[in-house]
């Protein structure tokens, strides 16, 4: 392995990007401090320049983490952004039981999802986990730049649902003519969970019993606008992301904020996690009056069977 040209000064922005001039008949790249030190171990180059996207609509999902089973959450994240017309999961991972890695292997195998393993050799404090948050927005951002046209960045708990609106996220999607909206944003309504999920897979009854999506109805009133939204943006027009909204739009591109009768987040919190229902509930309470809500009854037989058919294919050998 050789060196293509002389070093060059860059600088990192937005957070954690570095941006590298193109090199003829590069193959890897790498950094360091200064021009003449010995570089970090090279990283093999992906080239993204195509001039059409590979997928329309796909998700990018926030870093894995903690010891509770995910595998029905995960079933139930995928199948649900399937229905409303995604084609492609970039999902990230600090830690994950080996029992749900089994369907996350899957889903890469059936070229469906590739899985991000956020990790480094610097021994971290487990308690700021969650700040690798921030890394995996800004690295999904990029990473989903050229290849897809559209990315919802959601948590495993959330599902992006229209109400109203009688198509699929990909259908609204397909039907914005304004080339300067950016992105759209919506706001969340909170639906409580204070149970824990199953450990693992017994059969297609079980799984129609704990999708939380079925199982679950107490809802909050939406949230205020701004307050902990989600969003669905072109990567190509955003330059800088944080969790609940797009930091930087690059020049002339705006965010759409949706109207609750147009689609919201559906967030299937856990109360008992982090002692949220301890420190947020009672904000969220203060926001109106909760309701029962259902899942939206059109997509409810897809999801339920898709998830079954997945979830039996992967585990039902195991018993």
């Amino acid at each position: 392995m050789h060196e293509l040209g002389e070093p060059f000064k860059s600088v990192v922005f937005p957070e954690y990007n570095v941006h590298c001039l193109p090199r003829e008949g590069a193959v890897f790249m790498s950094l360091s401090d200064t021009p003449t030190e010995i570089h970090e171990y090279p990283v093999a180059i992906t080239d993204r320049t195509q001039a059409e996207p590979t997928h329309f609509f796909s998700v990018c999902l926030s870093p894995l983490y903690g010891k509770e089973p995910k595998w029905l959450l995960l079933a139930e994240l995928v199948e649900h952004y399937k229905l409303q017309g995604a084609t492609f999961f970039y999902l990230y991972t600090k830690y994950i039981d080996k029992y749900s890695k089994t369907l996350l292997h899957d889903y890469v195998r059936t070229g469906e999802a590739e899985v991000i393993v956020l990790d480094d050799r610097i021994q971290r404090i487990d308690a700021f986990s969650r700040y690798w948050h921030f890394l995996e927005l800004q690295e999904c951002l990029t990473r989903a730049r050229g290849h897809s046209k559209w990315v919802a960045f959601i948590d495993l708990d959330e599902r992006i649902t229209p109400t109203e609106y009688p198509g699929t996220l990909s259908d609204y999607l397909m039907n914005i003519m304004d080339e300067k909206i950016g992105g759209i944003l919506f706001r969340q309504r909170w639906i409580l969970r204070d149970e824990k999920l199953p450990l693992k897979y017994t059969d297609e009854e079980q799984v129609a019993t704990w999708m939380p999506t079925w199982r679950y109805h107490n809802t909050s009133h939406v949230g205020p606008p701004g307050n902990t939204a989600k969003f669905v943006i072109d990567p190509k027009k955003a330059l800088i992301v944080n969790i609940h909204f797009v930091e930087k739009f690059f020049e002339g591109y705006s965010m759409y904020e949706m109207k609750p009768s147009e689609g919201v987040v559906r967030h299937y919190r856990d109360v008992n996690a982090g002692q949220w229902g301890q420190i947020w509930l009672k904000r969220v309470e203060e926001m109106g009056e909760f309701s029962l809500t259902n899942y939206p009854a059109k997509w409810m037989d897809s999801l339920r069977l898709n998830i079954q058919r997945r979830l039996h294919y992967v585990y039902g050998g195991q018993h």
